[in-house]
Parts: structure tokens; C-alpha cells; sequence
């Protein structure tokens, strides 16, 4: 919930949109990601990817560095959130399929 109120204070700040408030919490939210214990578990029961093959095939799909991967629900799927550096220095994101490794699109985030 505190990314979430972080985002909206971010977004409000940087677009000048006043009032810009986060998901309600009755709403699903669209990125949940896991803490490391329960990403091992996920892995080994829905036979997911190697987290290093997504993030090589992130980095081929967008020519910038992977820095780091968590594993996240996105719509009552597993995918991967790949941070990306970009040669130019942005920091940006990358949704990855959990049970392919393919590209699903670019997201922001704080």
C-alpha cells in the first residue's frame, strides 16, 4: 500500500495532476510481487523459468542491463518485474512471462 501511495504522490508531484490518489483497496492491485521464500516455492510448483534466463532475454529484448528481477502476480499471472539500466542511464521495467521468459511490455514504477 505504501508503493502505491508513493506512486501517487510521485505522479501528482512530477504531472502537476492534484489529488492524484492511489488504488482504492478494495481494487486488485496489478503488480504483486513475492519476497523471496515464497518466489522459490512458486518456481518449483508452476515450473517457471530460470529468473536469469528472463533477465538475459529482457536485456536482448531491450538492450540495457538487467540490475534485478522480482517475481510478481500481474492479473492472476506469474511474471517476472526485470529492472532495466539503459546505456543512456533511465531506469526502466520490464514484465517478463513467468512460464516463458518472453517480453510481456514495459511498465513504470517509482
Amino acid at each position: 500500500m505504501r508503493r502505491a501511495a508513493l506512486f501517487g504522490a510521485l505522479l501528482a508531484a512530477f504531472t502537476g495532476v492534484a489529488g492524484a490518489q492511489p488504488l482504492p483497496p478494495d481494487e486488485p492491485r496489478p503488480l504483486e510481487c513475492v519476497g523471496p521464500a515464497k518466489a522459490r516455492e512458486l518456481f518449483f510448483s508452476h515450473g517457471l523459468v530460470p529468473p536469469i534466463r528472463a533477465m538475459r532475454q529482457a536485456a536482448a529484448a531491450s538492450g540495457a542491463e538487467p540490475i534485478d528481477i522480482h517475481l510478481c502476480w500481474f492479473h492472476d499471472t506469474l511474471v517476472y518485474d526485470v529492472t532495466l539500466l539503459d546505456r543512456n542511464g533511465p531506469v526502466t521495467h520490464r514484465l517478463m512471462s513467468g512460464t516463458t521468459g518472453a517480453p510481456l511490455g514495459e511498465h513504470g514504477k517509482p
